[in-house]
């Protein structure tokens, strides 16, 4: 291995029944070609798993999409990984998420799973998700989550609009038995282009940031922060450190994105090619020991991503 891995987000599929405001991948419910057989998916596996030596740990990987509930093999898929070491989480929207299901995946070895509300109504979750009733589905999720005993941490997309409705979210998350919330700061890629406007301004940023701060201070339940790197900067203000961990970004240093057709990018909002697993018969660490741009990348203070986009 080149670099260490922490995290993988594994795009298994990039298909989706929702219809979100802010894709990253502009998700249709249609089949899309080109994804990884089953069989590529295991030499994946087998691949990183070969390549780690004590003490070096394995990577978490989130099975993500698209709806990963799609791939009819994603049971297999868990279970391999699992048996190979790798501690395992999945992201799906929540549709297919019944409580018989999230059994099963619980057996093949997923041990959390994250689910996206971007509003504590269903008017304003509903309407930013494209689909009628996406907030009841995320509530039936949760409810079959808790009834097999699999803890789930909430995901929420900050817009300006949303500017002040952290309070109303993290007292929703923390209702629902939520293990943390993860406040996810736009990136306008994808479908999210149209949203540009939404982006909070640097002062916005300021302000929202020092609020999830404070109600980490609270101490009700743990926070995090995705996609706005100056959390780190903005807690070095504050008398007290942080109870919750923050990073900055990720890209780089300790983090990868795997799309559906095998294509390495720093995460899922920043499409910077850094390589094509196909082209080394799916061997992950050897796809990223040739990758030049992987091995120069490093993020920080500032997210990578949100930079890219705003360039263009």
């Amino acid at each position: 291995m080149t670099k260490p891995l922490r995290v993988i987000a594994w795009e298994v599929t990039r298909r989706c029944p929702m219809a979100c405001q802010h894709c990253r991948g502009a998700s249709r419910n249609d089949c899309y070609a080109g994804e990884l057989s089953t069989e590529e998916a295991f030499r994946v596996i087998d691949s990183l798993a070969d390549a780690i030596q004590p003490p070096a740990r394995p990577p978490i990987i989130i099975f993500t999409g698209g709806e990963p509930m799609y791939r009819d093999d994603l049971e297999q898929l868990i279970r391999h990984a699992t048996q190979r070491g790798f501690p395992s989480v999945l992201a799906p929207c929540g549709r297919f998420a019944s409580a018989d299901r999230l059994a099963n995946l619980k057996a093949a070895g997923i041990r959390a799973i994250s689910l996206s509300v971007d509003g504590a109504t269903a008017e304003a979750h509903d309407t930013f998700r494209g689909i009628p009733g996406a907030f009841q589905i995320a509530l039936d999720a949760m409810q079959a989550a808790r009834e097999v005993g699999l803890p789930f941490q909430i995901n929420h997309t900050l817009t300006r609009a949303g500017l002040s409705n952290l309070r109303a979210m993290r007292d929703f998350a923390l209702a629902q038995g939520a293990t943390r919330l993860d406040v996810f700061f736009l990136v306008p890629v994808g479908r999210g282009t149209a949203l540009s406007a939404e982006c909070l301004t640097d002062a916005e940023t300021e302000t929202a940031l020092n609020e999830i701060l404070a109600l980490d201070d609270e101490g009700v339940l743990p926070m995090h922060v995705t996609c706005e790197p100056r959390i780190l900067s903005v807690a070095a203000t504050r008398d007290t450190p942080p109870k919750s961990p923050f990073n900055g970004c990720m890209a780089g240093s300790g983090f990868l994105f795997l799309s559906h057709t095998g294509k390495l990018q720093p995460c899922g909002f920043y499409e910077l090619p850094l390589g094509d697993i196909r082209e080394f018969n799916c061997d992950l660490p050897a796809a990223l020991a040739a990758s030049k741009r992987y091995n120069a990348l490093n993020g920080g203070p500032i997210c990578l991503a949100r930079a890219a986009a705003t360039r263009h």
